[in-house]
């Protein structure tokens, strides 16, 4: 059946990539609280997304998202409000729903409604907050529940207004006090007032905006929590805490606030800000509002408490504070970013070309001013073109945590699946990749961590019985090394048995017995990744079909990475992604093969030798060298591409470029060297489809093509093993 809603095709696109922001939130958070149980600012950004998410979706008109994320609500209040205390089931829980809420947006995606049935998780989410109703929530319970235009409205705030402390004080700053005192000089009146409005509203944050700006057509406001900003970006609470001054009477404000849409309770007090603002208690809303600002706005925290107006310091880390927080953010398509970083490649290639055109000049006419001249423009142009290209790339360019932050709930429900305990560890999640890799990588991610919770980590009891902690551990992990970045997964568990490997393989037809006993130990470890190669003793439903280690290779190749494994049996494994930072425009050392030049990416040189041909030998009818005591299996590029002069040897010089993959190197015979480039990388379209040896081409500075050489598959062909 498909479904409508009351909003343009902008509008339901804006509330999808809210949502899904939102969504990932909760998701990351839920699970940091399970561990981090008394993190108060942690469940008060939990319980905001949830409040964001319920309004949203209910002036979308997807009631059902709005029905589930208000019952999810209900049990966050309860907990921030300590009437419940966070359990694995209630985790469970909510979780559950949080699933269901990813179901409901895919509805809004392609309108079209699901079959999931919200009656069973309703009832869970409403037995779960039961469980934790008390007597003094009874009045907030009855609130949360009123229907719009009751007329219960004013017996429940008398419950309400007689369950809670009177208008607490509010903390403000050295320039708000003065504030304050200014306009007491001048005869005004100043107010701490405390606003509830209806939880039901379905535009709380609308309601939030009426209710200041009829405070503001009665005097002046000095300070609100949440700030209009906040309520702005639909981060409204049920509760709106106001500094006021004003030259009417307090009865007289009471009174016009009361006349507003769903407001439930008006309390207003002398503000006296003279008083202990730390000091003073306040009800559970008001915390709310408090949390709201140190979550969002933590550059603009209150002062200690020992910081006086005499303090110097003080005051400028007030200023120094204001002016941090102010961050300006704006969308953009991705497509965007992939056309300017097109173009931008092309005022590489361009700038390449007008170098070498200046060159010629220089040559030609010596010192003429007018070739000075075009020197200091080009080099200007240049120095330009790299500026923009760097602020494109980092504009490309994402923390992994945005991918990272998927893994905490996985590990959690695969851990409890596998009946494991497990610590799970990330590190380095602010380092920055280009997003076009972080797409290709978490599929690999993904199947190395799900086999270091099913193959690597014992379980509890076999690990003490080997004399380690009964808790495993396992760490994901990324940094910054020269132009790549490596990330690890590393854990504390089994290790690889080398002989388990030879044994599987020879089972599975993947090597002969022969081959087998000749493969040393990193040889033989990394057969594992064979496709249709497994371990595993039998088949779970986390691991062990024979699948997934040959994913793992394969997609990183596809982004020039590369994956090196670490291992000690009984100690536990690392495996090691080495990745390079952008796949638009990378450095390339330029080699020379009968006049043609090929581009081969820097970031799988290891070095280059200089040979003659006496030097190279034939061993198993394939021409290789020995360097430094190992032999390097060489392959000649002409041949590869089959240049017309294929099978006549030069008898002068040769040069080897040695290339590397996953610890696996190879030598590659060209002619000349010609030097190091950064060149853009162009893929060579569907007619001419996917060429053994070639990763793609780029277009050199006289506008002649070059194609890039493609290592991975270059180091597979000579290379057999693995």
């Amino acid at each position: 059946m498909g479904l409508q809603f009351d909003a343009s095709p902008d509008e339901i696109k804006l509330f999808l990539e809210e949502a899904e922001e939102h969504l990932q939130l909760l998701e990351e958070d839920l699970v940091r609280l399970e561990k981090e149980k008394d993190n108060q600012e942690l469940l008060q950004a939990i319980f905001r997304a949830a409040h964001t998410l319920k309004g949203s979706s209910a002036t979308l008109g997807h009631q059902r998202m709005a029905q589930l994320t208000h019952g999810m609500e209900n049990i966050l209040d309860k907990v921030r409000k300590g009437q419940l205390s966070i359990t694995t089931p209630i985790m469970d829980v909510l979780l559950e729903g949080l699933d269901f809420l990813k179901v409901l947006k895919e509805e809004i995606e392609t309108l079209e409604e699901s079959d999931v049935d919200l009656e069973k998780i309703l009832g869970s989410l409403s037995k779960a907050a039961a469980g934790g109703q008390t007597a003094s929530s009874a009045a907030e319970g009855k609130l949360a529940t009123i229907p719009e235009g009751s007329t219960a409205v004013t017996e429940v705030a008398a419950a309400v207004q007689a369950a809670e402390p009177a208008v607490p004080s509010m903390a403000l700053d050295w320039d708000e006090k003065d504030h304050v005192t200014r306009g007491k000089k001048q005869g005004k009146m100043a107010y701490s007032i405390l606003v509830n409005l209806a939880e039901t509203s379905e535009m709380l944050s609308v309601r939030a905006l009426l209710t200041l700006m009829a405070l503001r057509e009665n005097g002046e406001i000095v300070k609100s929590i949440p700030s209009s900003e906040e309520i702005e970006r639909e981060e409204a609470t049920s509760v709106l805490h106001v500094a006021l001054i004003s030259d009417r009477a307090k009865d007289q404000i009471v009174h016009v606030l009361k006349e507003l849409p769903d407001v439930v309770r008006v309390e207003a007090a002398p503000l006296d800000i003279t008083r202990e603002e730390a000091g003073a208690s306040a009800p559970d809303g008001v915390t709310v509002a408090k949390t709201t600002v140190a979550a969002n706005e933590q550059a603009n925290a209150p002062l200690p408490k020992d910081e006086t107006p005499g303090n110097g310091n003080g005051s400028a880390k007030i200023k120094d504070t204001k002016i941090a927080k102010v961050s300006r953010t704006v969308r953009v398509d991705v497509e965007l970013l992939d056309n300017l970083m097109n173009l931008v490649g092309e005022l590489v290639i361009d700038r390449t070309r007008l170098a070498q055109l200046l060159g010629a000049l220089e040559s030609k006419y010596d010192s003429n001013d007018l070739v000075e001249d075009l020197n200091r423009t080009s080099v200007h142009i240049g120095r330009v073109t790299t500026l923009l290209q760097e602020e494109i790339m980092k504009a490309r360019m994402l923390p992994v945590e945005s991918l990272f932050n998927k893994f905490p709930r996985m590990m959690r429900d695969l851990s409890q699946q596998a009946g494991k305990d497990i610590e799970f560890i990330m590190e380095g999640q602010e380092t920055e990749l280009d997003r076009s890799i972080i797409e290709e990588i978490g599929d690999p991610l993904i199947h190395l961590l799900r086999n270091a919770v099913d193959h690597a980590i014992e379980p509890p009891e076999e690990r003490v019985a080997k004399g380690k902690k009964p808790q495993g551990y396992v760490k994901l992990s990324a940094r910054h090394e020269e132009n790549h970045i490596i990330i690890s997964v590393k854990e504390d568990g089994r290790g690889i048995d080398p002989d388990k490997i030879r044994a599987s393989a020879v089972k599975k037809g993947i090597i002969t017995e022969e081959v087998a006993r000749r493969l040393n130990d990193q040889e033989a470890i990394n057969l594992i990744f064979a496709s249709g190669l497994s371990t595993a003793a039998k088949v779970s439903e986390v691991s062990g079909r024979g699948v997934g280690m040959d994913v793992v290779r394969n997609n990183l190749e596809k982004v020039n990475g590369s994956v090196e494994i670490v291992t000690e049996l009984g100690k536990g494994t690392e495996f090691i992604i080495k990745l390079p930072l952008t796949l638009a425009i990378i450095r390339a050392l330029m080699v020379s093969v009968d006049s043609r030049v090929y581009a081969i990416p820097l970031g799988s040189v290891l070095e280059t030798i200089r040979l003659t041909d006496g030097q190279i030998k034939e061993i198993n009818k394939r021409e290789a060298i020995v360097v430094r005591g190992r032999v390097l299996p060489l392959l000649r590029v002409k041949e590869l591409f089959n240049h017309q002069t294929r099978g006549v040897r030069e008898s002068g010089k040769t040069f080897v470029v040695v290339v590397n993959l996953g610890g696996q190197q190879m030598g590659l015979v060209v002619d000349s060297l010609i030097g190091e480039q950064e060149v853009v990388i162009k893929t060579l379209g569907k007619f001419i489809g996917d060429v053994q040896g070639v990763a793609g081409a780029t277009i050199l500075g006289d506008g002649s093509v070059a194609l890039i050489v493609d290592v991975p598959s270059l180091v597979k062909k000579v290379v057999k093993v693995g």
